[in-house]
């Protein structure tokens, strides 16, 4: 029951601390020497679903209604992605000294956070980095977040993209986009220059993974199924064709994230592109593939062990190497494997909200933002990749 000014001054000291719950974080903590504090117990919204509390203040100097004022504004905060103990860190640090917090500064504080993110992605982590320091800090990383003018925005992007590097132009615009939010979300600057640069900038050409047509696929089957070269290899580009998974996804895949019973993959929200944890269904041919590398590989913890050391994963270059050694090389990579499935899925009439499910797209526009059904009822996802793989089947791959 959420607490009242009655409850409050009714419950007296005891020899213990006694807990009063407001209920969805907010409490108050009474003393055994009757100080009595108000805490609010959240979980950080950094991945690693550690808990934290933080001190909102004594009663009754902070009412009950100003606690719940105070509690609603750290929910809000949480939405936003914003630790609130790291948020109020950050503004006693500008108090303390105004003109620390340059690009720089926040741009380190803002990868500290991706990083633990993307602590399974150490390339992303270390690539994201690496632009910054080499497209970024040379120019404004020692300028403070409201010094630094949209038009040296524009001239920095704009120098990306008269030497063609559209792909680190794109990147950067992203990284900086968002070192920006994290600044004006604490406080530490007035607006985000970088909002509406776009519409100055050269759009480059869009450059889809190499992927074969629908109609090529039966010669990928074959090629697959005459494979000599390491059998987990095999196993692995068969389930990229009967999953749609990043290669990246199912290289890293350990045996602990497979229901059996249910057939359902779930892969953590950290080692998601979209920081969201992704149920994959495993059509029967999935399951029987998985079922055969159990032989080889289930007791170890990862699906793909290294050859030369067990207790690491397959190189990433693995299955990419296998495809050149097909014969598909400058036609087909591994991620290209997500477009031939989704483009035969498309052409089998399935709903475009359930294969970019399957992708672990977010959709366009206002249903990205309120739109979370994972589309996994028998009849929808499930049925739709058992179709998919029964066509896959019916063309000789299992």
């Amino acid at each position: 029951m959420p607490l009242t000014a009655r409850k409050i001054e009714s419950t007296k000291p005891a020899d213990k601390v006694i807990t009063l719950s407001d209920g969805s974080g907010l409490e108050l903590r009474i003393t055994p020497n009757g100080k009595r504090g108000w805490r609010f117990r959240y979980v950080r919204p950094d991945g690693s679903r550690r808990r934290n509390m933080i001190s909102l203040g004594v009663y009754p100097t902070i009412t009950l209604a100003r606690a719940r004022e105070l509690a609603l504004d750290i929910r809000r905060q949480l939405v936003d992605g914003i630790d609130p103990a790291e948020h109020r860190k950050a503004e006693k640090e500008q108090e303390r000294n105004p003109h620390a917090h340059t690009f720089r500064v926040i741009a380190q504080e803002w990868h500290a956070g991706k990083a633990q993110q993307w602590k399974e992605s150490s390339r992303r982590t270390q690539g994201s980095w690496a632009a910054l320091e080499r497209h970024v800090f040379p120019f404004v990383g020692d300028k403070g977040m409201d010094e630094i003018t949209p038009m040296e925005w524009l001239e920095l992007l704009r120098r990306l993209e008269r030497e063609g590097k559209h792909e680190q132009k794109r990147k950067v615009h992203f990284f900086c986009r968002d070192v920006y939010r994290l600044a004006v979300v604490t406080g530490r600057a007035a607006n985000n220059p970088l909002n509406d640069l776009a519409v100055a900038l050269v759009r480059g050409k869009s450059k889809h993974m190499a992927h074969l047509d629908a109609d090529e696929l039966p010669e990928l089957i074959q090629a697959i199924d005459a494979y000599t070269g390491n059998e987990l290899v095999k196993h692995g580009l068969k389930l990229l064709l009967l999953t749609a998974v990043r290669p990246g996804e199912l290289r890293l895949a350990k045996w602990e994230e497979f229901d059996f019973n249910k057939a359902v993959w779930t892969i953590p929200a950290d080692r998601m592109k979209m920081g969201r944890q992704h149920r994959v269904p495993l059509p029967r041919q999935a399951m029987a593939t998985l079922r055969q590398m159990q032989r080889i590989s289930g007791h170890y913890p990862h699906l793909f062990p290294s050859r030369n050391d067990a207790t690491k994963i397959m190189s990433n270059m693995t299955f990419s190497m296998a495809l050149k050694r097909m014969g598909f090389e400058g036609r087909h990579v591994p991620h290209g494997t997500r477009h031939t499935v989704a483009t035969g899925l498309k052409e089998a009439g399935f709903p475009g909200e359930w294969i970019e499910m399957q992708l672990s797209h977010k959709l366009p526009g206002i249903q990205g933002v309120y739109t979370h059904a994972e589309h996994m009822a028998a009849e929808q996802r499930p049925k739709m990749m058992q179709a998919w793989a029964d066509l896959v089947f019916d063309q000789g791959l299992i």
